[in-house]
């Protein structure tokens, strides 16, 4: 049994997704990917205990979309949002939310591995 709960890559390019996945995999945590944020809210990751490492920026519904979906929903997800396009407005709508923390593109194994740590651990 792995005694690290999983997280959820959503981001709508597949080569994130993949390293992604085989990182956090090789760092022993459990992973499920999803190419949408409509993926991820039909699928029944969305009930489970896990983190969402979340992008910003994806085609349809935006990553600040599901965030503010999941709180209409009162569905208290870890949330740690990664974008390569930061822009203020979305800064100041992301302000309102209670994430574990924001990745800025590229970003290295140890910003993820620290913001891991804080919602595993709450440091």
């Amino acid at each position: 049994m792995n005694p690290n709960p999983p997280v959820f890559v959503v981001d709508d390019e597949e080569p994130v997704r993949v390293s992604l996945s085989k990182l956090l995999r090789a760092m022993g945590y459990p992973t499920q990917s999803f190419a949408s944020a409509t993926a991820f809210l039909e699928s029944e990751a969305v009930s489970e205990h896990g983190c969402l490492l979340l992008d910003l920026r994806m085609p349809g519904m935006s990553g600040i979309d599901l965030i503010e979906e999941l709180t209409r929903r009162q569905l208290a997800v870890p949330i740690i949002v990664m974008t390569g396009h930061t822009d203020m407005k979305s800064v100041q709508r992301l302000e309102s939310f209670p994430l574990v923390g924001f990745l800025e593109k590229p970003f290295s194994v140890d910003q993820l591995r620290e913001l891991l740590d804080r919602w595993r651990f709450g440091i």
